[in-house]
C-alpha cells in the first residue's frame, strides 16, 4: 500500500494539480493516511495503544484533509467565478 502511495505522489495524475504547496496537499494526505494505516495494521496485535493512536490520527487526517480539499476546490471556484 505504501508503494502505491509513493506511486501516486510521483504520478502526474492528481486530485489537485501539482501547483506548489496547494497541489502537494493531496499527495501528503494520501501518503500520510497510508502510512498511518500501515502502522495501525502492523501494530494491531502487538501494540494495542500504538494501533489505537494510529487509527485516531488516521481518521483525524482524513477529516481535516477532506475539509481542506473541499475548501481549496471552493476557493478555486470562487477565483474562477470572479475572473470570468
Amino acid at each position: 500500500m505504501l508503494g502505491l502511495a509513493v506511486a501516486y505522489d510521483l504520478s502526474p495524475i492528481d486530485i489537485i494539480p501539482d501547483i506548489p504547496i496547494i497541489g502537494w496537499i493531496d499527495d501528503a494526505l494520501f501518503t500520510g493516511i497510508t502510512a498511518l494505516n500501515c502502522i495501525q495494521q502492523f501494530t494491531a496485535e502487538t501494540g494495542k495503544a500504538l494501533s489505537t493512536i494510529a487509527k485516531t490520527l488516521k481518521w483525524l487526517l482524513i477529516v481535516v484533509g477532506g475539509i481542506l480539499v473541499v475548501l481549496i476546490v471552493l476557493f478555486a471556484g470562487l477565483i474562477i467565478k470572479l475572473f470570468s
